[in-house]
């Protein structure tokens, strides 16, 4: 009897690790599909990052490396400051050069999530402007017309949205959630206030604004902005193609769908 006992314990422990050993074996083989797959939707990205040179007319996305732009005009309200002018050979570098630091697609919640490094975004212009401000006291005006550089250092762009069918078959992008955290910000300017010395002023007062402007007080504004900018031309994107064609894409089994080179 206790012999008998004894094996049919023995038994039990041997079904359980069996079963701990088939559950082990399950998580494993999700886990590294999830891997595989995030792999892939990695190597996705560096393919968006070669046609950034050329953008994406059918959704009016123009090149992005470098982004160029003959003339654009600004207006900014912010407290007590009131400014407003235009651009001029506007030309943005660095925006294809960035570190992917996570970018995981979860299929159960159709969410992907994602953080991107940004060590050098720099920014050259001819500029014009005229600014309004009472933070001194009475009234002041300023003008500028002149060259402007300006540098975002260590921009980090994180954050997450989920993708549903929409009507017409295809896929619409929601639920963002963007941020944005600025390292650091180098400015340099000419023909402020006719005045090298206050051009020195002008772009330290650049500096303090954009430290300001990407403060966490600020994170849920920045955020609606970044979805106002980015979300109808994802969608645009999208609009065309359905869950299981955008896994083909991502996994390189629609050669049809998505060239392996560029289009300029």
């Amino acid at each position: 009897m206790r012999q008998i006992l004894v094996f049919f314990l023995f038994v039990c422990i041997l079904q359980n690790l069996t079963w701990q050993t088939t559950d082990a074996v399950a998580i494993t083989k999700r886990s590294s599909s999830r891997a595989l797959f995030d792999d892939e939707l990695r190597e996705f990205i560096e393919f968006l990052r070669l046609q950034m040179r050329c953008g994406y007319a059918d959704a009016g996305i123009p090149p992005l490396a470098p982004y160029q732009a003959e003339f654009k005009e600004f207006a900014i309200n912010q407290g007590d400051w009131n400014v407003r002018g235009n651009l001029t050979d506007l030309t943005v570098t660095g925006l294809d050069e960035f570190d992917v630091v996570v970018l995981s697609w979860n299929n159960v919640f159709q969410k992907l999530t994602f953080d991107f490094n940004f060590g050098s975004i720099l920014m050259k212009s001819a500029y014009k402007m005229n600014a309004l401000t009472s933070m001194f006291g009475p009234p002041l005006n300023f003008y500028g017309d002149g060259n402007m550089q300006l540098e975002f250092q260590n921009l980090r762009a994180y954050g997450s949205f989920k993708l549903r069918p929409s009507l017409n078959g295809g896929l619409h992008a929601w639920a963002f959630k963007f941020n944005l955290e600025l390292g650091g910000a180098k400015s340099k300017s000419t023909g402020f206030m006719n005045s090298a010395f206050y051009s020195k002023i002008f772009d330290s007062w650049i500096e303090e604004f954009l430290k300001v402007m990407f403060e966490e007080d600020n994170a849920e504004a920045m955020s609606a902005a970044l979805e106002n900018l980015i979300q109808p031309p994802l969608n645009s994107l999208l609009k065309n193609i359905s869950m299981p064609e955008l896994i083909a894409i991502i996994l390189g089994l629609a050669g049809d769908i998505l060239p392996k080179e560029p289009i300029c």
